[in-house]
């Protein structure tokens, strides 16, 4: 048994002791045969001072291994767990636009992480999902779920005004009769600070992933692509936003995807990195 797996043991004794959660044993899913262009957005609130997290990010990395391709995630802090830690904490995640989605998507009042999937309430539960072992068959039932759009995501970064700009092109698959939003987020890996742990107390030197950094469109919600669209139709967006210096464009990732404007649905994401 490694490290993190001694790790993952540990956290789900103390759960099952505390009788904080009830977490059922791990369940390895594998890619559904015939996998298509679908791509699944998963929107993770979490935080520094969250000592079940890391867990939670673990499992989500796990998930990309298995969905490469067809798998974006954006981890969101905000709410208290996301506070910084005095003379712990070398970085303060929490962004506007985080704290925005925070009040759309609805507090994770159940605990962290928590996590919402392609913004679908599943059957039984509310939107916001915090029991980390069933994320993986919600994640497996909507990538074998046909894509409504073909989505072409192109980005172009100057780095001397740091200024990016992205292209978005959608082509609808079949007819959508409600009003579509587009979404553009922008994440950072690989930033090196602090967390909390449930076993090892705390992780000085974490390796924090998907960090949301910031939007190009003007609302948490998404601006206003079109009323709705016809089989064939094509959808154009641009926007633009200028980086700040302490981003690491290098290590940053754009996340966009098409919603529904009344039901929150996301009906198709993509992703691409910076400089890939």
């Amino acid at each position: 048994m490694n490290a993190r797996s001694a790790h993952s043991f540990l956290l789900l004794l103390i759960l099952l002791l505390t009788g904080c959660k009830e977490i059922s044993p791990d369940v390895v899913f594998g890619p559904p045969a015939g996998l298509g262009d679908r791509v699944v957005l998963v929107e993770e609130f979490t935080g520094a001072q969250c000592i079940f997290c890391p867990p939670g990010s673990e499992e989500l990395e796990n998930l990309l291994i298995l969905y490469p391709d067809n798998l974006a995630v954006v981890s969101i802090h905000t709410g208290f767990f996301a506070t910084p830690i005095p003379n712990k904490s070398k970085y303060d995640f929490r962004t506007p636009e985080g704290d925005a989605l925070n009040v759309f998507l609805g507090s994770p009042d159940k605990g962290y992480p928590s996590s919402i999937i392609n913004r679908r309430n599943f059957p039984g539960e509310t939107s916001l999902h915090n029991v980390i072992t069933k994320w993986p068959a919600y994640i497996e039932s909507e990538t074998t779920q046909e894509a409504a759009f073909g989505l072409d995501l192109q980005p172009e970064f100057d780095p001397a005004t740091r200024e990016l700009t992205v292209q978005v092109t959608g082509i609808a698959r079949r007819a959508v009769n409600n009003p579509l939003r587009i979404t553009v987020m922008i994440t950072e890996s690989g930033i090196v600070d602090y967390q909390k742990d449930a076993i090892l107390g705390e992780i000085p030197e974490y390796v924090h992933k998907h960090v949301l950094r910031g939007m190009v469109n003007s609302n948490a919600e998404g601006d206003v692509l079109a009323p709705g669209a016809t089989a064939g139709q094509t959808l154009l967006y641009q926007g633009s936003r200028t980086l700040p210096a302490d981003w690491k464009e290098d290590k940053c990732e754009l996340v966009a995807f098409i919603s529904d404007g009344n039901t929150r649905y996301v009906y198709q994401a993509a992703k691409k990195k910076l400089f890939p």
